[in-house]
């Protein structure tokens, strides 16, 4: 995952990395700096949903492998329960049901003390391609 990291100029902004993958789920985090904070010092939600969607994608990919698919998002609802200034961001995603060309997602928001901060809900729409992640992985390092 680390090329795959490194090769996503959005995922490099934010910040995001993945600590964790396995069949169906996956866990990333964030580590909170001042850019990543609103005018009134909280986490942007765009952070929560960045960082709930990468998960899920990551998660999409570990169903899917050694296989490699296009997984685009189709809706991604957050329900906000409570703020975070500081400390790790941290999201748990796990696939709840695929029937091509659908996929849904579940995922949960956590501090840096493991606490609850929020809940998501997505969907994707599953192409199949005739390539595998490692050839994927090969591209990606070819054009670095």
């Amino acid at each position: 995952m680390k090329i795959i990291e490194e090769s996503s100029p959005y995922w490099v902004l934010i910040g995001i990395r993945v600590e964790d993958v396995g069949r169906d789920c996956a866990v990333g985090f964030v580590e909170i700096g001042r850019k990543h904070l609103q005018v009134l010092g909280t986490v942007h939600g765009g952070v929560h949903a960045a960082l709930i969607d990468a998960m899920a994608w990551v998660a999409i990919i570990s169903h899917y492998y050694p296989r490699y698919v296009i997984a685009v998002t189709t809706d991604l609802t957050v329900k906000y329960l409570k703020p975070i200034t500081e400390g790790v961001l941290k999201t748990i995603a796990r696939i709840t049901h695929v029937k091509e060309p659908m996929a849904l997602i579940t995922a949960e928001l956590r501090n840096k003390n493991n606490e609850l901060i929020g809940t998501s809900t997505t969907t994707y729409w599953i192409t199949p391609t005739n390539k595998t992640l490692n050839d994927i992985i090969n591209e990606l390092r070819s054009k670095a």
